[in-house]
């Protein structure tokens, strides 16, 4: 399954939402073990009588939703598909904290109304007009690649000419103190190692929304989807070399012919195990991408933008790989990431 991607947005913990906008004094090392995004102006996209009632999550995607569609002059899509993990969790908080503090009475209906999973889905198509299509993923971390795999499946049986999909996770002080009390965030003192040297537990925390216009080849093509592949659990990493052989040869590629292995190491030494040691017997070219999102379920979908930005400009930044080597022809890339050692995806992109 192929499709081309006609335009993309992305917003992350950098100003990724600039069109000159990509990395070129962005440091090894990530500021913080908490990566809040650095969000545009809002009431450029969204429209005023909506921002105030709006929650994070909603100001992100809906504006990096359109942000994609305008790119291609106007906001129209067949279809809207939405991967998502935590969904509007800052609602879902908000209104369980009001029911208690209330005494389950006098309650707005607001928080309960904005705090379902297929939030931004519905208002994108309510602002746009998209009377298509309409879905919501809820897999963890793959949530984005199976909204991935039904856009393909979309447009490869003619259900659809254009398919607007994104990923979309935000991080609020809540999460923030769940995930710090469940050990799972890097100490603030093993920041000063890039995540490829680390030797410590942990993550840096992050959130963003990305979106992505696929349809047929294109003028404005940026790059070409050759497939996706989500993986439920592996063994060991004989077992993911085995899984990537195979989706390669699906996609018509051999290791050979990649040009760049876009890792999902997050940093922690002991999840990072099997995919280190992967990266470590191939032999190719290798950058980095979570130490400038952080680690969140959808985080696949900024390594998607990354991966076709990329591929337009020919150019790895420095700030993501391990020594300054540069790459060029640069014409297949090969993301491959996990979370936890338990749920990894292979996503496989091409030079149009």
């Amino acid at each position: 399954m192929e499709a081309y991607i006609n335009s993309l947005s992305c917003i992350s913990h950098h100003p990724t939402f600039n069109d000159d906008f990509f990395f070129k004094e962005t440091s090894v090392l990530p500021s913080s073990n908490f990566l809040f995004v650095t969000p545009p102006v809002y009431r450029d996209y969204i429209p005023a009588t909506m921002i105030r009632r709006a929650s994070h999550i909603l100001k992100m995607g809906l504006s990096a939703g359109l942000m994609c569609l305008k790119q291609e002059g106007e906001e129209k899509t067949d279809a809207i598909i939405i991967g998502t993990a935590m969904g509007c969790y800052e609602d879902t908080d908000k209104f369980l904290r009001s029911l208690n503090e209330n005494a389950e009475r006098m309650l707005t209906p607001t928080s309960f109304i904005q705090s379902t999973h297929n939030t931004v889905a519905g208002q994108l198509a309510l602002l746009v007009k998209c009377h298509g299509y309409n879905f919501t993923y809820v897999h963890q971390n793959l949530s984005f690649e199976y909204a991935l795999l039904d856009a393909l499946l979309l447009l490869k049986e003619g259900e659809a000419k254009s398919v607007l999909v994104g990923g979309v996770d935000e991080l609020i002080p809540p999460l923030c103190e769940l995930f710090e009390r469940a050990g799972h965030i890097k100490k603030t003192v093993h920041l000063a190692e890039p995540i490829w040297q680390s030797k410590t537990k942990g993550y840096v925390a992050g959130e963003g929304a990305v979106f992505f216009k696929l349809g047929a080849k294109s003028a404005s093509s940026i790059a070409k989807i050759r497939g996706v592949r989500p993986i439920q659990k592996i063994s060991d990493t004989n077992e993911l070399s085995i899984y990537v052989d195979e989706f390669l040869n699906n996609c018509g590629l051999t290791k050979h012919d990649l040009s760049v292995v876009l890792s999902g190491i997050n940093g922690d030494t002991e999840k990072d195990k099997n995919l280190n040691e992967y990266i470590s017997d191939i032999n190719l070219p290798v950058a980095y991408f979570k130490h400038l999102c952080g680690e969140y379920f959808t985080a696949s979908a900024f390594a998607l933008w990354f991966a076709a930005q990329i591929l337009k400009k020919q150019e790895v930044p420095t700030c993501a790989v391990r020594e300054d080597r540069s790459v060029k022809n640069i014409r297949h890339i090969l993301i491959v990431t996990h979370h936890n050692d338990r749920q990894y995806s292979l996503i496989c992109v091409s030079q149009c």
